[in-house]
């Protein structure tokens, strides 16, 4: 049933049972003022608070949130420490609206491996900073998959890098179909900030509406021999790149595989 919550938070904390499957759904939250979270010195603005959370052989879903922040803009979702996915694990974000909040998941440091996933999938904010705000480290490990696929928003970026995301073993990087206006798709926020692919992982870049893609350097810092980056069919202020060339004009550099729209990829 439906559930209407007023300055609430749902709030997860360290390890969750091994074998279960959590679900946050149908929520109608709107926030008028901070909450105080136990044992804590920071108050929050966020629906959805995760502290140090692992998950092994489970999955937590976040579907169908409708949020409203009335005061300071936080953060939809948020993640302190380390998000620890593990053992086929998931953590699903899905058909949830945001308005008034800064990010819409802000991830203090994420890593996930043994064919893991962690997913932002049709999901809207009405204004912001970025989709996902990645503050530290993101490593996607043995057959581990990060999908931001099918978001929207009048943003300033769709996603904030400001340390490094390392692929290897055959992880999945998958972004596509992501609109955010006339904003960036990308942002490299520190010089730390790197995305690292080995020689048997893959990204995809595909079907994405942006105003710029924010690169002024290639999106991917280091790559191994035999990795693959597919992109294209990317409209960038209304133009549709449809060439390497015009990747490459646009930040969009050692592409291995160029996507013709509506190719499947």
């Amino acid at each position: 049933s439906q559930t209407v919550m007023r300055s609430s938070v749902v709030l997860f904390r360290r390890a969750l049972p091994q074998h279960c499957d959590i679900a946050v759904t149908e929520v109608d939250a709107e926030q008028s003022s901070a909450v105080q979270l136990p044992k804590s010195v920071n108050n929050m603005w966020s629906v959805v608070m995760l502290d140090d959370v692992v998950l092994s052989a489970s999955s937590l879903l976040v579907s169908n949130v409708k949020a409203r922040d009335l005061g300071y803009g936080g953060y939809g979702l948020y993640s302190t420490g380390t998000l620890t996915l593990e053992g086929g694990s998931s953590l699903y974000t899905r058909y949830c609206s945001f308005d008034g909040y800064t990010h819409m998941f802000y991830i203090y440091k994420l890593s996930a491996s043994d064919h893991s996933v962690f997913a932002l999938l049709n999901n809207t904010m009405a204004s912001g900073t970025s989709l996902l705000y990645q503050f530290h480290d993101v490593t996607m490990s043995n057959h581990s998959v990060l999908r931001v696929v099918g978001n929207s928003g009048s943003l300033t970026f769709a996603i904030l890098l400001y340390y490094a995301w390392t692929l290897w073993n055959s992880s999945w990087l998958d972004w596509r179909d992501n609109d955010v206006g006339v904003g960036a798709m990308f942002s490299y926020y520190s010089f730390f900030a790197s995305v690292n692919i080995d020689g048997s992982s893959v990204v995809t870049l595909t079907g994405c509406k942006m105003g710029s893609t924010g690169l002024s350097d290639s999106l991917l810092s280091q790559f191994d021999a035999g990795y693959r980056f597919v992109a294209g069919c990317l409209t960038v202020a209304g133009r549709v790149l449809t060439t390497a060339a015009e990747l490459e004009l646009n930040g969009i550099t050692n592409v291995t595989t160029v996507a013709a729209c509506g190719e499947c990829t």
